[in-house]
């Protein structure tokens, strides 16, 4: 046996930490449900994982700081808010720890205004979600058309012409990306049911 290989190929004691501060724990909280939508939302419009999003916000240890410092120390809990449970990296929610033990703020509260971050984001997914909504409509109609097209032309020249030859192979391609694009909108859809406004929360008053 290579010992001197062996011995290197351990992990170091700086690597073993990075790989155990990503280590995927849970933790619950109580948020408002606009919010958790929120980060449900953006996750699937930006194809990431939602502990993705969860651990950009909180690993930000300066941010958490300066959130903090902007909220005030005796805030109510919010009776809107539900309890939800995430997936979050051990470094996420260590760093969380560290923020609100030395800060007055609550933990929900640092949470909800990290969140706010995300907004945004959100605004250009939503306003990029209703140009795509208007772009589907003229591509729904224009596929109409072209099936109409293809049908007067089986009816009046026959299945056995050339241009028919041509044009149904084209459509059948045009059929399958039109069932693509339309599974994406559909998708995107929970984006334009949250509304802007709702998201928007300031710091919580006394």
């Amino acid at each position: 046996m290579n010992i001197e290989k062996e011995r290197n190929s351990l992990p170091r004691s700086g690597n073993l930490n990075d790989l155990l501060g990503k280590k995927s724990v849970r933790a619950t909280f109580k948020l408002r449900p606009e919010a958790i939508e929120m980060l449900s939302i953006l996750a699937a419009q930006l194809g990431i994982k939602q502990k993705s999003l969860f651990d950009y916000l909180m690993e930000d240890e300066d941010a958490l700081h300066a959130i903090a410092q902007s909220l005030p120390s005796d805030t109510a809990e919010n009776d809107n808010r539900i309890q939800k449970t995430f997936v979050v990296s051990k470094r996420s929610l260590s760093t969380l720890e560290v923020v609100t033990k030395h800060a007055a703020a609550s933990r929900n509260d640092l949470i909800e205004q990290s969140i706010q971050r995300l907004l945004p984001v959100f605004e250009k997914e939503h306003e990029r979600q209703d140009r795509r909504e208007d772009a589907f409509n003229r591509i729904e109609n224009h596929f109409k058309q072209a099936n109409f097209l293809l049908g007067e032309i089986e009816q009046k020249i026959g299945k056995d012409d050339i241009l028919y030859s041509l044009l149904e192979p084209v459509m059948a391609q045009y059929a399958k990306a039109f069932a693509d694009i339309k599974k994406w909108v559909e998708k995107g859809k929970r984006i334009s049911t949250l509304s802007v406004d709702a998201l928007k929360q300031g710091p919580p008053e006394h």
